[in-house]
C-alpha cells in the first residue's frame, strides 16, 4: 500500500521501517527512536504510514509526534484515512487529532490530581517521590541536585524547545541517572516538564538571577 502510494504520487521511499513483534503505544521502540533522529536532523521530508494506528496507538504520543513533524517540517501521510499534512483538509484532521490528546491528557491529570489530593487529606503516602524529591516522615522534601536536573530538563524543553526524545539522549549521554537510578525515556522526561511541583524553585532560581544581574 505504502510503495504504491509513493509512486504514484511521486514520493522516493528512502528507507522502510518496521517495529514488528512490539507494542505501538511506545516511543522508545528502536525504530521509533530512529525515526525521530531522522526528523530532527532534517533527513526525513516526508513520512508515509499505512493508517493512522501503524504509527501509534497511544493518541497522546500521536500529538509528541504530530509537534516534532510540524516544527522540522516533516509531511505526514496516512493512505488508507486520505490524510496529508501538506493538505489542508490533512491539516485540520491533524490538529483535530492533536486537541484530542491534549483534552484527553488533562482529562486523566484532573482525575488523577483529585484522587491523590483525597489521599493526601486522609494522611496516606501517595506513591513514589517524584523526581527531585524523597519523602521524610510522610512530607516531601527536595533533593537539590535533582531539582538542579529537573530545572535544566525544563528549560531545555521551554526555552531551547528541544523534544523529550533529545532531552533524554541528552541525560543518557551525560550518564545522568532518572530517579531509579535507569535510562531516561522520552516520557519520563515529559513528566518532569509538566509536573507543576517544580514551579517555585523555578521562580527562586529567577528571583536569585535577577538579584544576581
Amino acid at each position: 500500500m505504502i510503495q504504491k502510494f509513493a509512486v504514484d504520487h511521486g514520493i522516493n521511499l528512502g528507507e522502510v521501517m518496521s517495529d514488528l513483534g512490539t507494542t505501538s503505544t511506545s516511543a522508545d521502540l528502536p525504530q521509533m527512536q530512529e525515526l525521530m533522529q531522522l526528523a530532527e536532523s532534517g533527513e526525513l521530508s516526508a513520512l508515509v504510514i499505512a493508517r493512522l494506528d501503524r504509527l501509534t496507538r497511544n493518541i497522546r504520543l500521536y500529538a509528541d509526534l504530530l509537534e516534532v513533524f510540524e516544527r522540522h517540517g516533516v509531511r505526514l501521510v496516512s493512505v488508507m484515512e486520505g490524510i496529508d499534512s501538506s493538505e489542508p483538509a490533512g491539516q485540520l484532521a491533524l490538529q483535530t487529532l492533536a486537541h484530542a490528546a491534549r483534552w484527553d491528557a488533562k482529562r486523566i491529570s484532573d482525575r488523577t490530581k483529585e484522587f491523590i489530593e483525597r489521599k493526601r487529606e486522609q494522611g496516606e503516602r501517595v506513591g513514589h517521590a517524584p523526581y527531585g524529591f524523597h519523602y521524610v516522615k510522610r512530607k516531601l522534601q527536595p533533593l537539590k541536585k535533582e531539582i538542579e536536573t529537573a530545572l535544566s530538563i525544563r528549560n531545555q524543553r521551554k526555552e531551547q524547545g528541544l523534544s523529550y526524545h533529545r532531552i533524554a539522549r541528552y541525560l543518557n549521554s551525560n550518564r545522568i541517572p532518572s530517579k531509579r537510578g535507569g535510562k531516561w525515556y522520552a516520557e519520563t522526561v515529559k513528566a518532569v516538564c509538566e509536573n507543576v511541583i517544580y514551579e517555585p524553585f523555578e521562580q527562586e532560581a529567577k528571583e536569585a538571577k535577577g538579584k544576581e544581574s
